[in-house]
């Protein structure tokens, strides 16, 4: 027998349970709101729901559109509030991103998506020094760094020195004074991280000028009696700062597990973006042959320093290598830098990360 449409009875009670099942699979529409948009890069921004969560079945999982994530969980606080409707990100570097939402509110499937137009916030002309310290290192090296800064101009000018320390966020630096300099004039801050600042440990430096140009240099250097010149550290500008989607290479590195003879490499990275990214490097022999990858993440302006980096890698010698740097954060910028280190005097030469023309 045949209903008036052609379908047998069971079967018209089958299609619609189907339907009811396909209606209740469907996502409800979630509205999102980011505040502020536009938003300036490194500002968090809260990104708003218009249901709540509120118990402990449902959630909504976000996807920022820069390689972040979140969740907006129900917790006891969500009891207090009624529910739970906001998560908060910060973006490396302008653009437009597309954020999407999805997750369960009162078991019922929600999914959404905004756009939030992230702006600059952070000057290219800003000059970043990668590696700094007043401390004492593996085999007791005793690591100073003196800090040279030249005033070209015709007039006095004045300037910002902070310290990014190292393995923390430094958007708000504990560390930093403005200083001024005459014209055609040169300052000498030896020792800069303690005796000017009082400061013992390791820290990049950013200087930012505010009324002309600065000219600037540095060096790190073990302190013995014997004396010892240490390495030169260039002074880059962030408008020459890796990007995203750039790689950079550091060649000429060398790795003795004894560490009774030989070399050892320090792999150091400078975050020049106030937000939090990832960087991957990827390890080789200078045959080509690969040896491992590996990931850090940096905090906003961080500055952080893997020693003895081939061990991450391999417990063989390295008479020869090289290391590929890259950042998988959209916006980001960021320095990397090697210092290869004579294991025994403790003599430094830094290696600057080279993007390929």
């Amino acid at each position: 027998m045949l209903t008036s449409k052609g379908v047998r009875p069971g079967r018209a009670a089958g299609l619609a349970v189907m339907m009811a099942v396909a209606a209740s699979a469907a996502a409800d529409s979630l509205t999102i709101t980011p505040d502020p948009n536009p938003a300036p890069a490194g500002v968090a921004v809260t990104f708003s729901i218009d249901a709540k969560v509120r118990s402990d079945v449902d959630s909504v999982t976000f996807d920022f559109a820069d390689g972040g994530s979140g969740k907006i969980e129900y917790t006891t606080g969500c009891a207090i509030l009624g529910g739970c409707s906001t998560i908060a990100h910060s973006y490396a570097g302008p653009g437009l991103y597309t954020v999407t939402a999805s997750g369960t509110i009162s078991g019922q499937a929600v999914s959404g998506t905004a756009q939030i137009t992230i702006t600059s916030s952070t000057a290219d002309t800003e000059l970043y020094v990668p590696t700094g310290a007043h401390l004492t290192g593996f085999k007791n090296v005793n690591w100073r760094t003196d800090l040279e800064i030249h005033n070209p101009g015709t007039h006095r000018v004045s300037y910002i020195i902070a310290l990014l320390l190292r393995d923390q966020d430094n958007n708000l630096p504990t560390f930093k004074g403005t200083f001024l300099l005459d014209a055609r004039r040169s300052a000498r801050y030896n020792d800069l991280l303690y005796a000017t600042f009082g400061f013992s440990g390791a820290a990049a430096i950013r200087l930012t000028p505010i009324d002309g140009p600065i000219i600037v240099t540095s060096r790190t250097y073990n302190q013995v009696p014997t004396g010892t010149y240490g390495q030169s550290v260039p002074t880059i500008a962030r408008s020459q700062a890796i990007a995203f989607s750039q790689d950079a290479r550091m060649i000429a590195l060398s790795h003795d597990p004894t560490l009774a003879a030989g070399y050892r490499t320090n792999l150091g990275f400078v975050n020049a973006s106030p937000a939090q990214i990832r960087v991957e490097a990827e390890f080789y022999l200078a045959t080509g042959v690969p040896l491992g990858e590996r990931t850090y993440d940096l905090q906003a302006f961080g500055f952080r320093q893997i020693d003895k980096a081939f061990e991450q890698v391999t417990a063989d010698p390295v008479d020869d290598g090289y290391i590929v740097v890259r950042t998988t954060t959209p916006g980001a910028k960021f320095f990397a830098n090697a210092v290869v280190v004579d294991n025994l005097t403790g003599d430094p030469t830094y290696v600057d990360a080279v993007i390929p023309e």
